[in-house]
Order: structure tokens, then C-alpha cells, then sequence
């Protein structure tokens, strides 16, 4: 049975996506070669959206679907903001358009999204129905903790044979921090390629979208100290009292072990937050550092899981194709003990 290509138009992580782009004959240096609708479109997309606009998106899927894989090549490499900044306004629009989508429906994109082993759970009330999703639990952890958030937390949430049980809203809104992943990580899996007959048209964008952004406020980022840039701001900022989300939290307890802090530093470091509860604190702390439940100690996540969660900064110094943010101390180290030797 042929589908319909126009679901690309909404949802273009479907995997037909491949076949379809063949079947259009979509070729980036086709494209790239001199002035056309996919070429100005695909810029002007990416330039409104920096600058917190809406673009213009076409019913025509040989159309739309060119102008967005190659906007997403065009942000893959502009950086990390603009990355972030185009994952955040499409997933907020895949969140509208899931919206108008029945509960089976969304069941069928989640295969495609989380490839999770999802099942409708019905709970009868009188004359009426009420509809959750079943997720694994395994699942469930994998994104819950980038949404931040206590009541993602599993001690708000009903759990019953490994599975989680949630509402057509939480599970909305799994589907759209799923796809704000999917697009930060395609966009970088488009940076390592290079077209010489872009550069010059990268630059003047470059340069456009920067005085774009000065027309909206950005946060200051510091990324003095040893520590990895990413780890820093979180460090910073916590001291500075503002609230991390959790994926921040656990990013920060994992890299602090594993740079041999104690339970007590650390949670003297989070008493600045305005809702620090040291039993709380305690606990998450030491379930972290493997000293509570299965006792299992957790790794510090990778570069490319905290690029997800939007809080890696690689355009920042010696973050440059590193992996894990531990890869940082020994580039760090190695740069100090070569330095000493040039000065002695």
C-alpha cells in the first residue's frame, strides 16, 4: 500500500522520509548550485526562526519536505544555538499537530519516535471511558528526565508491572521532546559534511542571524574553571540559585563523583536553590553515587545525550570533537602538562 508523502509534511521522522527523497530526486549539490525555491526558501526558514518568526511551510510535499531536510542542514551548521532554536519551534509544531491525532494514531508515531512496546489501557467509570498509554518503564526514564519537573518524577506517576501509566497529555508530550531530539540529533549527523560552494553564503547568514540575536536576550555563559563548559554553567548556575532541570541535576551528580566529591559536598553545593529539601537532595544524591536501591553507580552521560537534553555548549574552547564530557579533563590535562614543558 502506498502512504501517503504528505504525512512527511508533519512528520517527517517517518521512515519512508528515505524512499521518498529518492523517488523526488533530492540532491543537496543540485540544490546547492545556484539560486532556486528549495535553496532561498530553506534560509529564509531557517533566518525567521532564529529571529522568532513563523515561516512559510508548503502543502506540496516535493516541495516542503526538500526546503526542511535542507533547513536542517543549514542549522547543522550555524551551531548549536541555532540548533537548538530550530528543534524547539518544530517540535512545538509537531505538538500541535499531534493534537488533532487519535490515541492510536499517536501509538503508531511513538514506534517510529521511542520504538516503545506501547498498549491502551481503558478505565471504565460509569457511562464513561478513560483512555492512558502503557510505557515501559525503561522507556519511560529514557526521556522523562530532559522534560524537568517534579511531576515527572516516578513518585508522581502510576506504575504497575514495570509499565507506566499516563494521560494523552504526558504522552504528547514525550512524543514532542522525542522529536526535538530526533532533530538536534540529525543535525548533527549533517555537520561532518562540507560543501565548498556554501561557505559563502554560511558566512552572510552567520552574520545575519547573529545581529538577530541581538534583538532577543540571551544568557550570559561563563566557561571559566577546569571543569567541562557544560558542567561549569550547571555549577554556576546553581550557585547563582537558579533551578536546574533534572537532566541537569543528574548530569551535574554524575560528573561531580566521578571527580571524587563527597555526598555532603554536593549537597551543600544545591543548598542555594530556594526549593532545597536535604532529605530529598540526600537521597537522589546518593542513589546517583550507588549507595541506595540497586546500588548501581551511574555514568556521567555522553556529549551526545547532553546535546539532547540542550545543555552542551561545544562551540565553547577544547570542546571540539570530543564525545564525553571526561574527555574534556584530559584534554585539559594533557594542554596544561605541554604548556609547563614550553615555559621550562
Amino acid at each position: 500500500m502506498k502512504v501517503d508523502p504528505k504525512l512527511l509534511i508533519k512528520y517527517p521522522f517517518l521512515p519512508f522520509l528515505g524512499e521518498y527523497l529518492k523517488e523526488i530526486y533530492f540532491d543537496f549539490e543540485e540544490i546547492f548550485k545556484g539560486n532556486n525555491l528549495i535553496l532561498s526558501e530553506s534560509l529564509e526558514r531557517v533566518k525567521l526562526i532564529v529571529s522568532g518568526k513563523i515561516p512559510k511551510y508548503y502543502d506540496d510535499p516535493s516541495i516542503e519536505i526538500p526546503i526542511f531536510v535542507t533547513s536542517l542542514y543549514f542549522v547543522s551548521q550555524l551551531g548549536t544555538d541555532t540548533i537548538y532554536r530550530f528543534a524547539d519551534y518544530e517540535s512545538k509544531r509537531f505538538s500541535k499537530n499531534i493534537q488533532e491525532e487519535k490515541l492510536e494514531n499517536l501509538l503508531i508515531l511513538a514506534q517510529h519516535l521511542i520504538k516503545s512496546n506501547l498498549e491502551i489501557h481503558v478505565i471504565k467509570r460509569g457511562p464513561y471511558e478513560i483512555f492512558e498509554i502503557k510505557m515501559p518503564l525503561i522507556d519511560y526514564l529514557n526521556l522523562a528526565p530532559f522534560l524537568g519537573g517534579y511531576n515527572w518524577a516516578l513518585a508522581f506517576k502510576d506504575i504497575h508491572l514495570g509499565k507506566v501509566y499516563l494521560s494523552k497529555s504526558d504522552f504528547s508530550r514525550l512524543l514532542e521532546e522525542s522529536y526535538r531530539q530526533w532533530i538536534i540529533l540529525k543535525a548533527n549527523e549533517l555537520k561532518d559534511y562540507y560543501y565548498p560552494e556554501l561557505e559563502k553564503i554560511l558566512i552572510e547568514v552567520s552574520k545575519e542571524i547573529e545581529e538577530k540575536r541581538k534583538t532577543y536576550k540571551m544568557s550570559v555563559r561563563s566557561y571559566e574553571g577546569i571543569d567541562p563548559p557544560c558542567m561549569r554553567i550547571l555549577i554556576n548556575d546553581l550557585k547563582s540559585g537558579k533551578k536546574l532541570s533534572h537532566m541537569g541535576r543528574f548530569a551535574l551528580v554524575t560528573y561531580l563523583h566521578s571527580i571524587n566529591w563527597s555526598v555532603e559536598d554536593v549537597i551543600n553545593l544545591f543548598k542555594s536553590l530556594p526549593d532545597f529539601r536535604e532529605d530529598i537532595t540526600r537521597y537522589q544524591v546518593e542513589h546517583i553515587f550507588g549507595l541506595r536501591g540497586g546500588r548501581k553507580v551511574y555514568s556521567v552521560p555522553s556529549c551526545l545525550t547532553m546535546k539532547a537534553a540542550s545543555l552542551c555548549f561545544p562551540e565553547s574552547p577544547g570542546c571540539d570533537n570530543i564525545k564525553h564530557p571526561l574527555q574534556y579533563l584530559v584534554r585539559i590535562k594533557k594542554l596544561k602538562v605541554k604548556s609547563g614543558k614550553e615555559n621550562n
